[in-house]
């Protein structure tokens, strides 16, 4: 799967500064492990308000840095769990977190290549 990620976004955020971009990236790839645990958590215990919840925290935090693909999945999340129905959420959350590992890979080769 290629990550669906905008570089256009990311440059928007960060006015194209190199050092702020890396911080960004930096929190970003801290913080979104943390959350997609809590996520899977959610899933696994079949809790519908907080799978919406952390879905949607993860898919703006994800839009916000340009990573569309991800956001999107996330989204599909945030909507199961909206819609109180996550009885397809286990395969939407194993894309997930597929698809995270890529979008990781690509941000810290963004990072490495801007050190």
């Amino acid at each position: 799967m290629a990550i669906d990620f905008d570089e256009s976004q990311l440059d928007a955020i960060t006015g194209g500064d190199p050092e702020f971009e890396r911080e960004i990236i930096e929190e970003y790839l801290a913080s979104a492990p943390r959350d997609l645990q809590k996520l899977k958590g959610a899933v696994l215990a079949n809790d519908v308000t907080a799978t919406g919840s952390f879905a949607h925290g993860l898919k703006g935090a994800s839009a916000t840095i340009g990573a569309r693909g991800f956001a999107a999945i996330a989204f599909e999340l945030e909507q199961a769990g909206k819609q109180g129905d996550l009885s397809r959420s286990g395969a939407t959350l194993d894309r997930l977190e597929r698809a995270y590992a890529e979008l990781a890979a690509l941000l810290r080769s963004r990072v490495s290549k801007a050190a």
